[in-house]
C-alpha cells in the first residue's frame, strides 16, 4: 500500500473537515483568512498525495507544479489571519484585497506550468531510482528561491506579531498567544527539517501535515476559548491610561477586558477576565436594560460608600449584539458635593420661607392696627395708587364715610379705657359684617373709622351708612354680663370721581362733613 499517499490523502480530509468546522462557528476576527488558509492546505496535501500515488514522472511533475498553489498561499492567509486576528479585526476583506492574496500563489503556478520553457523554478528533475514511482528529486532555480524568501518572510512577520502580543498581553491573554506561538513553530520546525534533510515522512516533505497539527490547535483555541472572540487583543496601553473603569462583557456574559481601573471595583477578583457577571451582582441586575440597545444608556449605581456613573454601549457586528462597553466613572466626591449642596439649598430654601412667612408676619403687623384688627393708615396709602388707577379707567365713583364715635371720651372717663377699647372692637366688628366684600375698612385713630366704597356714590354711602346706624342701636355693646352700652356715631361722606382722582382733598371734604354732623347734633350722616 502506498502509506505516504494514503497519509496526505487523509491529511487533506482532515483538513477540509476542520474547514467545514471553522466555516461553521460564530463569526471571529479574521475568520476568512483562516478558512482560506486551511483549504489552501489541503489543496497543498491533495497534490502531495496525488504525487505520490501516481507513478509515471510526468505526472508527478504536474502534481508538484499544481501544488505551489497551496504551498505560496498557505503562509500568506495565515499571516493576514494572524496579523487580523490579533488585532480584533471581524471585517471581511475587499474583492481587491482577495484578488492580491492569490496573486502570487497563482503566478507561481504559472511559472512552474511554464517551467520548461525556462527553468526559473526546477533547473533538472529526475527520478531518485529505475524502479517505477520513484520520487522525484527537484534542483531548484531562482525563482524557487524568490518563493522561500516570500513565504518566510511572511511566517516570520507572522510570528513577530505574536510575539510582540505576547510581550503585551496580561496573564490570562498571554496563555493564549503563547499557544498560538507554540502552534505556529509547528510549520516552521517541519520545514526546517525537511530543508536541511534531518527529517521527512517516507521520502516526503513533512509540512502539510505540519499545518494540519497548527490548524487543529488553533481550531480548539479559538472554538474552547470563547473569551477571546469579542477582544482578542491583549490589555491596551491607552486603557489601561483611563482613570475610569472599563470593562468588556461577550455574549457569554462574561468579562473579556477590564483595565486597572476596572480592577479596584467592589467585590472584582484579582484574576476578574472570564468571570461570570452574575458574580457582581450589582452590574448583573441591571444587565437586562443594557444589553442591545440602540442608544447608549446612563445609570447611577450606588455601591455602598461610592457612588459610579456607569455609560454602557452595546456592540454591535452585522446588526447583532455581541457585547458590552461598560465605563463606570467614580463620582463619589462629586455626589456627595451634591448632596451637601442639597442639603444646604433646602436649609436656605426653608430659611427664605421663615424669613417671607416673618417678614408678611411683619407687613401685617404694620398695615394693621393691634387692637381691632382692621387696617391702619399705612395699609391705606398701599393700596389707594392701584384703586385710583382703576377707577379711573373704569370711569367708576369711590364713595369716602369718614365715621366719628360721638361722646366716646366720657366713655373712656366714666367706664374705663378698658370699656372704651370693648367698644372700639365692637364698632369694628359690627361695620366688618355690614360693608360689602369689595369695601374698605380702616381705624385711622383713636375712635376713628374711615371706608373706601369703590363703584359708589355719596347718596349711596350715605344711605349705607343709616342703616349702620341703625343696626349698632339694636346691637349695643356688652360691657359685661348685665350691662349693654348704647353708642351712636356721626358720619361725613365725600366723593371721588372723574380722571383725576386724589385721595386727600377727599378725605378733607369727608372730615369736614363729619364735623357738620357733629356740629348738626350728632348721630348722623352728611355728606360734601
Amino acid at each position: 500500500m502506498n502509506w505516504p499517499a494514503v497519509l496526505l490523502l487523509l491529511c487533506t480530509a482532515l483538513t477540509l473537515l476542520l474547514a467545514w468546522l471553522t466555516a461553521r462557528l460564530k463569526k471571529f476576527p479574521a475568520k476568512y483568512h483562516y478558512v482560506c488558509m486551511l483549504l489552501a492546505s489541503a489543496w497543498w496535501s491533495a497534490m502531495a498525495g496525488m504525487e505520490n500515488m501516481v507513478v509515471a514522472p510526468a505526472d508527478k511533475l504536474l502534481f508538484a507544479k499544481l501544488a505551489w498553489l497551496g504551498i505560496v498561499a498557505v503562509p500568506s492567509y495565515w499571516t493576514m489571519f494572524v496579523w487580523s486576528y490579533v488585532k480584533g479585526a471581524y471585517q471581511s476583506p475587499t474583492r481587491l484585497g482577495k484578488a492580491a492574496l492569490l496573486l502570487m500563489p497563482l503566478l507561481t503556478v504559472g511559472i512552474a506550468l511554464s517551467n520548461d520553457y525556462h527553468h526559473w523554478l526546477y533547473t533538472q528533475t529526475d527520478p531518485i531510482g529505475p524502479h517505477l514511482g520513484a520520487a522525484i528529486v527537484y534542483q531548484h532555480g531562482p525563482w524557487f528561491y524568490i518563493c522561500a524568501l516570500f513565504m518566510y518572510g511572511y511566517m516570520a512577520l507572522s510570528m513577530l506579531v505574536i510575539i510582540n502580543a505576547l510581550a503585551r498581553a496580561s496573564q490570562l491573554h498571554r496563555r493564549h498567544y503563547l499557544g498560538l506561538a507554540i502552534a505556529m513553530s509547528i510549520p516552521w520546525l517541519a520545514n526546517v527539517a525537511y530543508v536541511t534533510g534531518l527529517f521527512t515522512v517516507f521520502n516526503f516533505d513533512p509540512t502539510p501535515f505540519s499545518f494540519l497539527i497548527m490548524g487543529t490547535v488553533f481550531y480548539w483555541l479559538i472554538a474552547h476559548r470563547r473569551l477571546f472572540d469579542l477582544l482578542p487583543i491583549a490589555h491596551d496601553v491607552l486603557i489601561d491610561a483611563i482613570p475610569d473603569a472599563v470593562l468588556v462583557i461577550n455574549e457569554a456574559k462574561q468579562i473579556a477586558q477590564l483595565n486597572q481601573a476596572a480592577q479596584a471595583l467592589p467585590d472584582m477578583p484579582p484574576d476578574a477576565l472570564g468571570l461570570p457577571l452574575a458574580q457582581l451582582p450589582y452590574l448583573y441586575s441591571i444587565l437586562p436594560s443594557l444589553w442591545a440597545q440602540h442608544l447608549p444608556v446612563e445609570v447611577e449605581l450606588n455601591l455602598g460608600d461610592a457612588y459610579y456613573d456607569l455609560r454602557s454601549v452595546t456592540l454591535y457586528y452585522q446588526q447583532h449584539p455581541i457585547g458590552l462597553l461598560l465605563v463606570l466613572r467614580n463620582i463619589t466626591h462629586h455626589k456627595h458635593v451634591h448632596i451637601e449642596l442639597q442639603q444646604a439649598l433646602i436649609s436656605f430654601e426653608d430659611q427664605l420661607e421663615s424669613n417671607a412667612v416673618l417678614h408678611q408676619q411683619l407687613h401685617e403687623a404694620a398695615i394693621r392696627d393691634p387692637l381691632t384688627g382692621l387696617h391702619n393708615r399705612r395699609f391705606l396709602d398701599e393700596i389707594t395708587p392701584n384703586l385710583l388707577a382703576s377707577l379711573t379707567r373704569k370711569q367708576q365713583t369711590l364713595a369716602l364715610v369718614m365715621i366719628d364715635l360721638d361722646h366716646f371720651k366720657l366713655v373712656n372717663d366714666q367706664y374705663g379705657h378698658a370699656t372704651g377699647d370693648l367698644v372700639l372692637r365692637h364698632m369694628a366688628q359690627l361695620l366688618q359684617q355690614l360693608i360689602r366684600e369689595s369695601d374698605f375698612l380702616f381705624r385711622l385713630g383713636g375712635e376713628e373709622f374711615l371706608i373706601l366704597m369703590p363703584e359708589t356714590s355719596a347718596e349711596l354711602a350715605w344711605q349705607q351708612s343709616n342703616l349702620w346706624r341703625t343696626q349698632l342701636s339694636l346691637s349695643p355693646a356688652a360691657i359685661s354680663s348685665t350691662h349693654d352700652l348704647a353708642v351712636t356715631f356721626s358720619a361725613g361722606i365725600s366723593e371721588l370721581a372723574g380722571e383725576n382722582m386724589q385721595l386727600d382733598p377727599a378725605l378733607l371734604r369727608a372730615d369736614q362733613a363729619l364735623y357738620q354732623a357733629k356740629a348738626l347734633g350728632r348721630n348722623r350722616s352728611e355728606r360734601l
